[in-house]
Formats: C-alpha cells, structure tokens, sequence
C-alpha cells in the first residue's frame, strides 16, 4: 500500500512539473512577442499623407437624423428585428443597436459593481439578460455560413463587435457623402440597371448587404453578405489604430471589442474577475500566446489538463472491463451489467468533454484562430466519444431487453437468453449503426463542411460497398434471410452442409457452430446455399425443453447376413431396450434391407442435451448396448452339427438334450431346434436360444456354460461331432 501511495504520489508531481513546464514555455513564448507588439513604432499612411478634402461628421451625413431616430425606438421598445427589406433598415438598426449594447454594458456594469457579494445580483441578471437580448438581435442579421457550423455563433459575437468598430471609423472618418438606400431607392436602382441586384456596398468599403443568402433562398430582407462577415477580422485589423485615435462621440464604443477579446464571459464579465485589483488584472489580460490572455491561458490548460487525467482514468476502466470479458470469463447472465457499467463509464467522458468546450469557448471568450482550433479539437472528441455512447448504450439495452424477455417467459435458460439475444442484438446494433452515423454527419457539418458535400462524401462508401463487399451485403442479407425464415435458431442441434453440431449464434455476418472439436463459423451465404437438416425438435406445449433428434445406423455381420428369425429377435430386445431408456424420447428401430447393401439396424429417436459431452456420452451408450444386442442375438441362433453316423435314436434325443440343458440354464428359453440342413458331410440341426432379463457379462457366461454342457451331454450320448473333411483331389 505505501509504495502505490508513493507511486501516485509521484506520478502527480510529474503532472504538475509537466504543467508548469507548458505555462512557463506558453509565457516565455509569449511574452515577447507581446512585448515587441507594444513597444512597436508605426505611422499610418493617412497621417504620412495628409487629404485635400475634410472629413464630413456623422452628424452631417443624410443618414444622421434616420440613425438618431432608429436610436431612439431601440432605447425606448427593444424589440422587434435588425433586419429589414432594404440597406437602410439593416445597417442603422444594426448600428444604434450595437452602440445600444456597448453603452448598456458599462452602465450595467458600473451601477452594480458595488453591490454585496461576488456575483451579480438578481437585478444586475435580469438588466444584463434584456443586453443579450439585443445584441443577439444585432448578431442575428449577419450571415455567418461561412463559419464552421461549430464555431460560427462565437465567430459571429466577434465579427458583429468588429464590424461595429469598422463603422465607427468608416461614419466618423468618411470624406465623402454616405447615401444608404431604403426599398424605394433600391428600386430605383434597379430600375436603371439591365440586371436587378439584390445587394449593395457601403461607399468607402467593402462591407455589403445582400438578400441573397445560401441558406434561405426564400429571404426577402438584408443581411450583412456572408463575405463581409467572413472578413470582418481583416477589416478591423485594417482600422483598429485609426479607431483607437477616434475622439468621445455619439455612437461610438471605444472599448466594446478591447473588452470583450480580454475579460472572461461573452458580454458581462464575473462580477468577481471585475473586483480584482486593477494592476492583478492588468497582468491577467495581458496578451502570451496568439493573442489570447494569460487568465485564459492558465484556466485552459489546468481545464484541459483534468479533462485528459479523467479521460485517461475513465479510458483504463474501459478497456479493463473489455479484458475481463474474454473467453467468456462473464456469465452470460451478467452481460446486460457488465453492458450497463461500460455506458456509465463513458457516459463521464461524453459530460466532461462537453463541459471542457463550452468552459473554454463561452466562460474563457476564447477568440480568433485559437478557438476554431480548440473547438474542432472538442467537437471531435465529444462527437466520437458520443458514437461510442451510443453504441454501447444500445448494445446495453439490447442485453437488458433480451433478458426481460426471456425472465417473463418463465423460463431461465442459457439457450433461450441466446436465442433471444441473437433476435434482438442485430435490431440493436443497426439502430446504433444508423444514430452513429447521424452523429458523424452532424459533426461534419460542424467543422464546417458544407451539406452536399457530406452527401457526396457519403457516396464513396456506397461505392466501396458495391464495389469490395458484395459479400458483405449477400452474407447481411442472408442473415436476414435466415432470421425471418427461421429454419434454424440459437441452441438447436443440426447439419449445415457437413458440419454438425449446436448452433450458438446467428449473426448479421455468419452462424456459429460448436462441433466436437471446436466453434466453425460459417458466412451466413454459404449457410443459405447448404442443405440444413435441423436435428431439433419443440414440444407442443409452450416453454417446453428443446429436443435434439438422433439417428444411429450399426451395420450387423456382412458375412453372415441374419435370418428372419434373428431381425425379429433383434429388434424385439432393441425396442423394449429403447422404450425403458427415460433419455431416448419417441424412439423408433428397423432393419434395413435394401438388395446389395449389408444389413443395418436403423435407430432414430429424440433427446434433450446441452452440449456435446451429453450428446457424445449418450451416443456411446447406445450404441454400445445396441452393438451388445447384436452380438446376443447372434450368439442365440447357432448351428449343432452331427456327423453322418448318427443313429435315428440319436438325431431324436438332440432337441430333448438341448431343450434340457437349455431349462438348467437361466434367463433362457429354446425356441426351436430343428433339422433343417443335411450337408455334404454332416447333419445340421439350427438351435434359436432367447434370453432377457441378464447383464451382458451373464449372458456370456451362460453361452459358455451352456456350450459346455453341449459337449458333455454329446460325448455321453456318443454323439458325433464331425471335424472338417479332407477333400481327395482325384488325379
């Protein structure tokens, strides 16, 4: 115990070195590069060169009185749309709503920063909610599809602040007259051009409103065009020093985007992360790494940092439960468990992870490059440990259902739970296979790509299916095939083909078999194109045991084909013999004689076993009792043969002799000794001896008993038994 202690002990210290290491790596980075951006001199080209014509004040553009107006109607009923049906109604709504919210946030911000406690307050909420509220109204009329689907509403919040500021310079900068158009002026336009257009640009810039957009054909209003928002970064790169030299006017934000690129949260920073000491927070906000502060830094990397150490804890647990499954070390009664637990391990890493993005991209504001980096990184996790959810889910709940159904049956047995699972699993793991492919076509789309794409995208596996796995598909649909004919299922005994044995699965792919030697696995095609001979048989009534059928064949002596005297005797004691077996259901017993072909006694009957040491024990049982009788009945007819010098007395006395020896013998009875051959060199009397009732090592014994008493009671009757004659070659 104290050297695992020791152990975690170190392995945590090794954590935090490695931890430590990246933050002083990412700070020494960083830092200068920092340092050099700040101290960096640089004189604008329109300072270096002074302009001929002045600069017109927004208050004196045609628009100022439209945009104090529009001002007035967002302050006083902050509701309604920023888009409308034409330039105009779009860009000053979007322009006096977004000096709304820049303005309402320092206000906001500086009536509650006093207030008790670390977190704002249920007032300071409510105000800061009704903030959101019309910046998402402002955001909502940029058309964002050239973002990835994942990352587009945070690109969207940035581009919308930045647009804001390249606004502020182009209306307060612009030397010359800004006519923005409304619907009457847009069809004017029009109507002097050969070809309507539905966009237009602002004078000055290259920020356009269309009502094109890809994404609703059907749209009718203005939205700021998708490659105006897709290059609103590089626009504001552009004006950012000219905006920071802007003197104090109406409308404008000076620090709307300086703030929201530098504090925590989307508009509204913790009220606690406010509180903090002016020069500590200078120090948090300053710019280490792709532009990114050093509070945001630390917080991602320790984030990320326990989201791995979890991943890889949760990620042991896994891959060890799936250790502990093989070679069926767990019962099959506790699949549906050991199913369950491996969900709830993963079902961990699917929270965390999600948490870990939305921690990052919402509470840290991550920006810029970096947080398409992260997010694509995060969804991709999330989506792929979301897949394995779902798989392992619906694998669970297949086990769960199967075994539901088998417990209200009544009856708890391994081969139904196997039949049973066999039936619901494939249903299971197709819907999986569909949800998780969903899933994967979503994540596509929130990396960015665009939805033909994925569709085309998905042809090409479509391609390598009808190309390289036609067999794939025919063993599928054979399965199908062979799970709705049904001419088999799990746990019945049958021949496919030449194999023999039980059948333990009936897959999408293949069937198993267990033979004597071994499992085979046969392609469910080539299982559909055997002759299936299926050696199970149900009872009538419901629940009843299954049965297997058997069918033994024992040829008897080819040499000395049986007379009819001796089938009949054979199958008299072989069908009383099978009757009394309790094992041997319904069994049935015949001779077949077919014209050159040996002799065979044919037996075919049910029995209920499990497994193939029941099926091979009972087999060899029978067969050699069966093989016992053959030899008894062989060994009841036999031939006495007497020389040609018996006397007519003699050849009289030979039954009584036998008939006598025959009733000192027990479990014995004569039933016929006759003369019934006259060879060429002796008289042949045909003696047919039946027993029951005596073990085979009594029934042996008995034969020798009696044959000895044969040869006494001959030798003092003086009753000749012939050797073999030698035959004179005449020359």
């Amino acid at each position: 115990m104290t050297l695992l202690m020791l152990a975690g002990v170190r392995r945590g210290k090794r954590i935090v070195a490695f931890l430590a290491g990246l933050l002083s790596v990412c700070l020494l980075s960083g830092l200068p590069l920092w340092a050099g951006f700040q101290h960096q001199e640089h004189q604008l080209l329109d300072q270096r060169y002074a302009s001929s014509q002045p600069v017109i004040p927004l208050e004196q553009q045609p628009f100022h009185a439209e945009l104090e107006r529009r001002a007035d109607l967002w302050r006083h009923t902050p509701l309604g749309r920023v888009v409308g049906d034409s330039p105009q109604d779009t860009l000053l709504n979007f322009y006096a709503v977004m000096a709304d919210v820049g303005q309402l946030i320092e206000d906001v911000e500086a009536s509650h920063l006093n207030d008790r406690g670390l977190f704002w307050n249920r007032q300071a909420r409510a105000e800061m909610a009704e903030v959101e509220v019309l910046f998402d109204a402002a955001v909502a009329s940029l058309d964002g599809s050239l973002f990835p689907l994942g990352v587009r509403p945070y690109l969207k919040d940035e581009a919308a602040i930045q647009l804001k500021h390249v606004l502020d310079f182009i209306f307060n900068s612009s030397r010359q007259v800004v006519t923005i158009p409304d619907a009457a002026a847009m069809k004017a336009m029009n109507d002097e051009r050969s070809k309507d257009t539905q966009s237009w640009t602002l004078p000055g810039s290259s920020i356009v409103l269309t009502s094109q957009v890809l994404e609703d054909p059907a749209n009718s209003n203005f939205y700021f065009s998708a490659a105006t928002v897709a290059n609103a970064s590089a626009m504001y790169a552009q004006v950012s020093r000219q905006v920071e030299d802007l003197g104090d006017q109406p409308f404008f934000t000076r620090n709307f985007y300086a703030d929201f690129i530098h504090t925590p949260g989307r508009l509204f920073p913790p009220k606690w992360y406010l509180n903090l000491p002016a020069g500590l927070r200078a120090g948090l906000e300053t710019e280490v790494l792709f532009g990114q502060t050093l509070f945001r830094l630390v917080l991602s990397v320790l984030a990320i940092g326990c989201l791995l150490v979890l991943l890889a804890v949760l990620f042991r647990k896994l891959i060890h439960s799936f250790r502990s499954d093989s070679g069926e070390a767990v019962g099959i009664w506790l699949r549906d468990s050991l199913a369950w637990t491996r969900f709830l391990i993963v079902l961990p890493m699917v929270i965390a992870t999600k948490a870990a993005e939305l921690f990052v991209d919402d509470y840290l504001n991550y920006t810029g490059m970096p947080l398409v980096v992260l997010t694509v990184l995060f969804e991709v996790a999330y989506f792929s440990l979301f897949v394995l959810l779902v798989f392992l889910f619906f694998e669970a709940l297949g086990r769960s259902v199967s075994e539901g159904l088998v417990r209200l049956s009544g009856r708890e047995d391994v081969w139904r739970l196997s039949r049973t699972s066999n039936r619901v699993m494939p249903t299971c793991r197709i819907v999986s296979g569909v949800v998780a492919v969903a899933l994967i076509y979503k994540l596509l789309l929130q990396l960015g790509l665009s939805p033909t794409l994925v569709l085309a995208l998905s042809t090409v596996p479509g391609l390598a299916i009808g190309l390289g796995a036609s067999k794939l598909l025919s063993n599928l649909f054979a399965g199908l095939s062979l799970q709705t004919d049904r001419p088999l299922r799990v746990g019945e005994f049958c021949e496919i083909g030449d194999k023999r044995g039980f059948l333990t699965k009936i897959g999408l792919r293949s069937v198993e078999i267990e033979t004597v030697t071994g499992r085979i696995t046969i392609p469910n095609a080539v299982a559909e194109d055997c002759i299936v001979n299926n050696l199970s048989r149900h009872g009538p009534v419901a629940g009843a045991s299954q049965l297997q059928g058997l069918e033994l064949s024992l040829e008897l002596d080819a040499d000395s084909p049986f007379s009819p005297d001796q089938i009949a005797d054979l199958l008299a004691l072989a069908r009383r013999y099978a009757d009394e077996r309790t094992d041997l259901i319904n069994p049935c017993l015949t001779v077949e004689l077919e014209p050159g072909s040996p002799q065979r006694l044919l037996c075919i009957g049910l029995i209920h076993v499990v497994n193939w040491r029941d099926y091979i024990d009972l087999q060899e049982s029978l067969t050699l009792a069966l093989n016992q009788l053959i030899y008894r009945v062989d060994l009841s007819h036999f031939v006495l043969s007497v020389s040609y010098d018996t006397t007519d007395q003699q050849l009289a006395a030979i039954p009584a002799l036998v008939q006598g020896i025959i009733d000192r013998t027990a479990g014995f009875e004569l039933k016929a000794c006759r003369l019934l051959v006259i060879g060429e060199f002796s008289y042949d009397f045909k003696c047919h001896l039946f027993s029951e009732g005596l073990s085979f090592i009594q029934f042996k014994d008995s034969i020798d008993w009696i044959n000895r008493e044969l040869l006494r009671e001959l030798a003092v009757a003086e009753i000749v038994i012939p050797f073999p004659t030698a035959i004179e070659i005449k020359g």
